[in-house]
């Protein structure tokens, strides 16, 4: 799926505005929805946590 930069704000971290984001999926709390971005640096960051996490679990090939 083909996702569009979009200008808006950061929901990841840095919490900034008024730059490119992308959209990585709802925020659901309570009953209710939210719209959730990432920009490019917030992403990178969260994409190299996740590979880290994946590398640390990945069963050992015998």
């Amino acid at each position: 799926m083909q996702r569009e930069w979009v200008t808006g704000a950061c929901w990841l971290g840095c919490e900034r505005a008024d730059l490119p984001v992308i959209y990585l999926g709802p925020v659901q709390w309570d009953g209710q929805h939210a719209p959730f971005y990432a920009c490019e640096p917030c992403l990178d960051r969260l994409k190299a946590q996740a590979f880290a996490y994946f590398m640390d679990r990945r069963p050992a090939i015998a």
